[in-house]
């Protein structure tokens, strides 16, 4: 797979993003750039809204990379458009332009 292939899902309305091996997102669609309330390619998770639930969310991309299993989680964060949220997140390892990344799909849990 590769980077054009993703813009398919652009317009998904769930979270979707890929990051390198350095935490640094290489690709996002629409709903976690609005998410965020900016465009996250090039950036990592400390350099968005959510910068105080970077180094646990750098954690569990870790353990996905590093394991190559999925991971399902729900992770709570600060700072998004929408204030104090859950997100249902899946995280896992795959391929993109030769390279394996980590991988991540999630919705917003509304109570």
């Amino acid at each position: 797979m590769n980077v054009q292939e993703l813009e398919a899902f652009r317009h998904v309305p769930f979270l979707l993003w890929v990051k390198d091996e350095d935490g640094r997102y290489i690709w996002g669609n629409n709903a976690i750039d609005e998410f965020a309330g900016e465009p996250v390619v090039g950036k990592t998770d400390a350099d968005l809204r959510w910068a105080d639930n970077a180094e646990s969310l750098r954690a569990d991309d870790k353990q996905v990379m590093a394991t190559g299993k999925p991971m399902f989680t729900n992770e709570m964060v600060d700072d998004s458009t929408l204030g104090k949220v859950t997100l249902c997140v899946c995280k896992y390892a795959d391929q993109l332009d030769g390279k394996t990344h980590a991988f991540g799909i999630s919705f917003v849990v509304r109570g």
